[in-house]
């Protein structure tokens, strides 16, 4: 598991380091300059040999220039450095004396630079950069050597995201010791390219803090994730959630979902929450929609029982939805895709579905259509996911579109009194109440297209009616979700279909469940 910290949080680490464990900082710098010139070693190098610029700040994240510049001279690569202000740390004049004792030349500007190493701000800049450290900044977005920058791209807010005034597009952000937040929302995300971490040592901090749990193992667990705001797991932290069937299963031991989905207008989002549940495994499928929809309905799987539902008008529930039939004999449902054809739902239909939320026992995932029927139940409610887009977290929140994409994290914990909260996007999000929020490691521009997202419920659905927790669920859906569309990006980069991601799930799933496999 990797962890994702704030800026404070890391500060909370370093300082524990230094004060408590007793190791120096400079030796924290210099472990991070290896770090970065290490990396750029191995990613950047023929850019590097061709001419290095680095560009310094006054404070640490200066200093650890500073001792790049070293590292990278010592290794034969031709670096130069441009120092914005004399060094104002102890740490990071260290590092600046020891740099002009191996006479490393310094400039004044970017001229001749095949790659540029942006050392300027670290996780501690909360104003906007104004004057000639912005001109700065912008000569080095503007230049058109690519950018590796160090802990985090000048400008760039560590815990929102958010662009500060201006802030140079880096193709890879070698961040230390902790991810950071702001690293996984946009433009954060976007402007800091591929993201790569550097051990500095700051688990021996959080060990220290975590030094009273019962035994040696729990001290380890509780030391990784001391001080973490996050989590970023991977395959081998997932694989062993994915539920698996005994030899002795048969499909009314593997789960029963019914999807509530569908209008005439939307016919085919019920197919694709229908395909979703199918490949993640599910034993069986129901499907209620209304009797209008059933003549769009020649691409639902074989395997899906229909049960059709009057709805006066004939392309909609109207006010028939409590004539479904006991929902107690279903382990979980998936509800809300396609169901309002395009418009809100109001009326008795949306009163249903608010009664559903609150008063049904069993699992629910609720999506598009029906989010707005979603209210908050808080303590220890029944079983509840939610998947809203930021446009349907911000009107479920009050927000705004543009408040919920500029700080997700704020977002999902705010949404998660409703339940879980998956808040799809790019570094898909999961939060539960009293659970540390989730980033999804996975996803492709391939899963930007009509019906994904139904797919994505489905998925959640069918993990729900198999017995996974509704955290869990919603990990492994977004994570084996994005997967799929990797490979479909990994094969072509367009003219994918929402259909095309449900038939890649099987294989990516495979992919997760044999992880950490002898």
């Amino acid at each position: 598991m990797r962890w994702i910290s704030t800026a404070a949080q890391v500060r909370a680490l370093d300082r524990r380091l230094i004060e408590g464990v007793g190791v120096p900082g400079v030796a924290l710098m210099e472990l991070a300059a290896r770090g970065v010139a290490d990396a750029i070693l191995a990613h950047h190098r023929r850019a590097a040999a061709r001419g290095t610029v680095i560009v310094c700040g006054s404070g640490n994240n200066g200093g650890d220039g500073w001792g790049i510049a070293r590292w990278l001279h010592q290794r034969a690569i031709p670096v130069r450095i441009w120092p914005l202000a004399e060094p104002r740390t102890d740490d990071a004049a260290i590092m600046a004396e020891a740099a002009r004792r191996l006479r490393i030349p310094e400039v004044g500007g970017l001229q001749g630079a095949s790659l540029l190493v942006d050392a300027v701000f670290g996780t501690g800049l909360t104003r906007v950069v104004e004057g000639a450290l912005a001109g700065a900044l912008a000569a080095m977005d503007a230049h058109p050597a690519p950018v590796v920058a160090v802990d985090l791209p000048s400008g760039l807010h560590a815990d929102r995201g958010s662009v500060l005034g201006s802030c140079p597009a880096a193709v890879r952000t070698v961040t230390l010791g902790r991810l950071k937040p702001g690293l996984f929302t946009e433009p954060g995300a976007s402007l800091a390219g591929v993201v790569q971490l550097v051990d500095i040592g700051l688990a021996a901090a959080a060990t220290a803090a975590a030094a009273d749990a019962a035994d040696a193992a729990d001290a380890a667990d509780a030391a990784d994730a001391a001080d973490a705001t996050a989590e970023l797991p991977g395959a081998l932290d997932l694989a062993p959630l994915w539920p698996t069937r005994p030899v002795s299963a048969h499909k009314g031991r593997s789960g029963h979902l019914l999807v509530v989905a569908g209008s005439l207008a939307m016919a085919g989002a019920a197919s694709l929450v229908c395909q979703g549940a199918l490949a993640a495994g599910v034993g069986l499928v129901s499907l209620a929609a209304p009797r209008g929809a059933l003549v769009r309905l020649a691409s639902l799987p074989p395997e899906v029982m229909v049960l059709p539902v009057d709805g006066g008008a004939g392309d909609g529930f109207g006010e028939r939805l409590q004539r479904l039939p006991e929902l107690r004999r279903f382990d979980a449902l998936a509800v809300g895709p396609g169901l309002g054809g395009g418009a809100a739902l109001a009326g008795p239909l949306a009163e249903q579905l608010a009664r559903l939320w609150r008063e049904h026992r069993g699992p629910v995932v609720f999506d598009a259509d029906a989010l707005e029927a979603t209210s908050e139940l808080g303590g220890a409610g029944p079983p509840r996911v939610l998947t809203p887009h930021p446009g349907e977290a911000g009107r479920l929140l009050g927000w705004g579109t543009q408040r919920v994409s500029s700080d997700r994290f704020a977002a999902v914990e705010a949404l998660a009194v409703r339940g879980t909260a998956l808040l799809k996007g790019r570094h898909t999000l999961v939060a539960s109440g009293g659970r540390r929020i989730s980033v999804n490691a996975t996803g492709a521009p391939t899963l930007a297209t009509a019906g994904s997202g139904d797919v994505l419920t489905g998925v959640v659905g069918a993990l729900l009616a198999r017995g996974v927790a509704p955290h869990d669920a919603a990990r492994l859906a977004a994570w084996v979700h994005g997967a799929a569309g990797e490979r479909l990006a990994s094969t072509r980069r367009g003219g994918w279909r929402a259909s095309d991601v449900a038939a890649a799930l099987p294989d990516a799933i495979e992919a997760l469940s044999s992880s950490g496999l002898p």
